[in-house]
């Protein structure tokens, strides 16, 4: 027992002696540079001591007359040691503490958790980076030359980012800055088949496919559905509420099929919520499913379909459907029409080959009305005591 606790972290046994308490007890622990060389150290079992091969030499060949000046060398090494590791703790506690200082006065002044959260993560990023945040040009450096994971530069949106996330840390301390100017790209979003979203639908879980069949039918921002209630779900009127609106939003009420209310009608109701589940783990969970789904139906497009795909999607066969722009601003929740004018572009190239012809048909009685509108007929208007319906072919 004695020997296998002598063993030091190279796999060999230990003989040296403490030259403070002489016990043999004691172990390897790495090594030491020195302008001569690096010197292996070793750690004492029984006082703690740290000691190197020098110190264990001058002890044996000086003898004892010699050892409290080595003892004396040694405490003053690991006191500078304990210094600079400690300088290092401190300035990490003192980065960390500006942070935490960071986050709670944006919660002062009213921000979002989720804003709160992310500009909080892209001030970290910027001192992973080796930005000074003292200093407003060395920061203005770093983002311009800041790289993702893959080594490309980032794009311009994220750095604005990046810019918002400082100026609020520089109003925070008091201070001004000359912001440097990124303008984002705006690019158009893939907008997949119907098929293609039905196919994702049926292939993911049942808790996932539900949770699709949500944002495919509301066209709701996916933390907003994540957030519905089981009291913002109207069984008989079949509508959906969205009350907890993200950032830009308004709060609405969807009209969605029954087939959605029969699907959410079919899962357990343990808490308020249907989808009580974070965010990251529903995006992992469907990555794995979405690639599950394009191997087995040999659709490498179903790569590109994510949570927010869905919400282009619904606006754009809105705007296709209605050809009303401040309808499907409405739907969407937006606040502003400028933001909403982008689905006119994706469905002018989507549809740009169908004609605006329609299939007319005549309801002569109650009956006959309802099943029009079963199959997609719109009602337009009443001549001679009959109900005139149209669909787009």
């Amino acid at each position: 027992m004695v020997e296998l606790e002598r063993i030091g972290a190279g796999g060999e046994v230990a003989s040296r002696e403490c030259p403070n308490c002489h016990s043999k007890r004691n172990w390897k622990d790495g090594t030491r540079g020195t302008a001569l060389g690096s010197l292996q150290r070793f750690i004492c079992r029984d006082c703690g001591f740290r000691f190197s091969e020098k110190s264990y030499k001058d002890s044996l060949l000086n003898g004892d007359s010699q050892l409290c000046a080595i003892l004396e060398a040694k405490k003053l090494d690991t006191a500078t040691e304990t210094k600079t590791v400690a300088g290092t703790s401190i300035e990490r506690q003192t980065l960390k503490g500006k942070i935490i200082e960071f986050m709670l006065y944006m919660k002062k002044q009213g921000f979002r958790p989720t804003t709160i959260k992310s500009r909080a993560e892209l001030l970290a990023s910027l001192t992973t980076a080796g930005a000074d945040l003292n200093n407003p040009e060395d920061v203005k450096l770093v983002i311009a030359e800041k790289k993702n994971k893959d080594g490309a530069k980032c794009c311009e949106g994220y750095k604005k980012n990046l810019v918002l996330a400082y100026a609020t840390y520089l109003r925070m301390l008091g201070k001004k800055w000359n912001a440097p100017k990124y303008k984002p790209i705006q690019r158009l979003p893939f907008i997949p088949l119907e098929s293609e979203i039905d196919q994702l639908i049926c292939s993911v879980g049942r808790y996932m496919g539900i949770f699709l069949f949500v944002l495919k039918e509301t066209g709701a921002d996916p933390s907003e559905a994540l957030e519905i209630r089981w009291k913002d779900v109207d069984r008989d009127k079949k509508t959906i509420m969205i009350n907890n609106p993200v950032k830009g939003h308004k709060s609405r009420i969807i009209c969605v099929s029954r087939e959605l209310i029969n699907r959410l009608d079919s899962m357990p109701r343990v808490t308020e919520k249907p989808f009580n589940v974070k965010m990251k783990t529903l995006h992992k969970n469907y990555s794995m499913q979405r690639k599950t789904a394009a191997r087995k139906f040999n659709n490498p497009r179903l790569n590109d379909v994510n949570f927010t795909t869905l919400r282009h999607w619904k606006a754009t066969m809105e705007y296709h459907k209605t050809k009303d722009i401040l309808w499907v601003m409405r739907m969407l929740g937006h606040n502003s029409l400028k933001t909403t004018l982008i689905y006119i572009d994706l469905e002018t190239a989507l549809f740009r080959e169908s004609n605006d012809t329609f299939s007319v048909k005549v309801a002569t009685s109650l009956e006959e009305a309802c099943k029009l509108l079963e199959v997609g007929f719109e009602y337009v208007c009443e001549y001679d005591s009959k109900k005139l319906f149209r669909k787009r072919k």
